[in-house]
């Protein structure tokens, strides 16, 4: 077993199901024979018995004003067909950001095999704060309206209408929109509709499904249809994709990359300028330090370890970072907010600092300039002739380290006093990556191995495993370390565990105990097997 594999035995993670087209649509690998096979033949005439569900319908329609205001109107019709799509549908839920959109529920119903319809009541529809909001307020604009359907069953057809109303555009006079159409669920029916104005810019691009494309009253209508009547079994053998394939459709009214680099260059100059707090703060970090590297260095640690990461990905509620001096305060930050203090931090101590955005699990399209294109915020510091690369988000990785998701990929680093551009991140971690495991013991005429373990990270397995452990108080690593030894296959019993603090990311980190296994491999039939 790996040490990625074993270390997934330390990590208590929870698994939502919910309605695929309520949450990022992903692509998956096709059966292209299984494809070819079924898919000539009419929908009506397939055996769908074995789904959770079938998505009978989904409609998207999309109206774009010239100032950027836009509304989205959603349409889904779909047969439940067993339990588990029951579950998937209970519950619809819907985010938005409460300081630009409104969420309208025109209607949601349940229509019965018997014709009769159940029509779920506007008491049963709840308007919230987004979860992130229970442990970061700052987040407070982003919401999500909750709909408990009445009345599903298998066998049923629910039907909504969801009117999404952008009332005060990120950017004036500009809209960007991607959409992935489905792949891992059946679908009758698949229809994308865009509205534009004639006269307005825009880039459109979707390579495997061509638009049909017509002009009505001084507007453009773009208009895809899709049908998706096999879902591909999962291979259980295959390796997840470390790069997503692109989005379906991708729509942009920006020109250019520098005109998306200078709209978020601009939202960040006031978040970043120092205030009296983050000077203070700047001089405390780097007293005593003479070298700009030592400085960027201190600083960063401090912004990385002691401010905790909000796993929101950017554009998720609002783009703008909050105030560097409020993230200071508030101890904790999204991935434009940690970057914002970085930054300011550094501009404080006489270093500047640039953001870069990029996507973690996309290859950016330099074909198509816009927003929808990145999830992440990182930092690039010009120093000495060299650019270093940092990221503060998973608070325990080495100075420079990159993780493997973000290195050699395209960014769009946006200079202070040059125009933005698109920068390739470095494609090799800053120092070697490394593990080793190490043993030695004995094995008696008993058939007991009693031995000491030792073992050292550095790299991708070195942040993972400190980020394990920092999530675990000190008083549970032997437990930690236990289910550890199990999972690499070995039975027997840890003690005398040292940990390597979590925090000492200048040094590898390592694991060490002792080792006792009684009987050992298979004793009791006078043989054993090594590890």
């Amino acid at each position: 077993m790996s040490f990625k594999t074993a270390l997934a035995v330390l990590l208590v993670s929870g698994i939502t199901l919910a309605p695929a087209f309520a949450q990022v649509k992903t692509d998956g690998k096709t059966n292209e024979k299984q494809e070819a096979k079924t898919s000539d033949r009419p929908a009506a005439l397939q055996d769908f018995s074995r789904e959770a569900y079938v998505i009978e319908k989904y409609n998207t329609r999309i109206t774009v004003e010239d100032d950027g205001t836009n509304v989205r109107e959603v349409t889904a019709e779909v047969k439940i067909l067993a339990d588990a799509g029951v579950k998937a549908f209970a519950v619809l839920s819907f985010t938005y950001s409460s300081a630009n959109q409104v969420i309208d529920i025109d209607y949601v119903r349940v229509r019965k095999p018997d014709g009769s319809v159940v029509k779920t009541p506007d008491y049963n529809i709840q308007d919230m704060p987004g979860e992130v909001t229970r442990s970061a307020p700052i987040y407070s604009d982003i919401h999500e309206k909750h709909v408990a359907v009445k009345g599903l069953a298998v066998g049923d057809v629910i039907e909504y209408l969801v009117l999404s109303r952008t009332n005060k555009p990120e950017v004036p006079g500009k809209f960007w929109f991607e959409e992935t159409f489905f792949k891992d669920a059946i679908v009758k029916e698949e229809r994308l509709e865009v509205s534009i104005p004639a006269a307005k810019y825009v880039k459109v691009v979707s390579p495997d499904h061509k638009p049909e494309v017509h002009e009505d009253g001084g507007r453009r209508i773009y208009t895809w249809s899709h049908t998706n009547l096999v879902v591909p079994e999962k291979d259980p053998n295959e390796i997840p994709r470390r790069t997503l394939p692109p989005p379906t459709v991708q729509i942009s009214t920006f020109r250019s990359w520098e005109e998306v680099g200078r709209w978020y260059g601009d939202l960040q100059k006031e978040p970043v300028e120092p205030t009296s707090a983050i000077q203070a703060k700047a001089a405390e970090l780097t007293k005593g330090l003479t070298t700009d590297d030592a400085k960027i260095r201190a600083i960063y640690n401090f912004v990385s370890m002691k401010f905790h990461y909000i796993g929101l990905d950017f554009g998720i509620g609002r783009y703008q970072p909050h105030a560097a001096d409020d993230v200071l305060g508030n101890g904790y930050g999204d991935c434009k907010d940690k970057h914002t203090l970085m930054a300011s931090l550094l501009k404080a101590a006489g270093i500047e600092a640039w953001p870069a955005l990029i996507h973690t699990s996309r290859k950016l399209d330099p074909e198509i300039p816009s927003p929808a294109q990145f999830n992440h915020v990182i930092t690039v510091v010009p120093s000495g002739g060299k650019y270093i690369w940092l990221d503060s988000t998973p608070e325990v990785a080495p100075y420079q380290l990159l993780t493997l998701m973000l290195r050699d990929k395209q960014a769009l680093v946006i200079p202070v006093s040059k125009p933005p551009l698109l920068m390739t991140t470095p494609a090799a971690p800053p120092d070697p990556q490394e593990q080793r495991f190490t043993v030695t013991g004995r094995l008696d005429e008993s058939g007991t191995f009693t031995g000491h373990v030792d073992q050292l990270f550095r790299g991708d397995a070195e942040v993972s495993f400190r980020t394990a452990f920092r999530q675990l108080p000190q008083s549970q690593w032997r437990e930690g370390v236990q289910r550890l030894s199990y999972a690499l296959g070995f039975g027997g019993e840890v003690s005398n565990v040292i940990v390597s603090p979590p925090d000492e990311t200048d040094k590898p980190f390592t694991i060490s105990y002792d080792y006792l296994r009684k009987n050992y491999s298979d004793w009791d039939n006078r043989r054993f097997t090594p590890p």
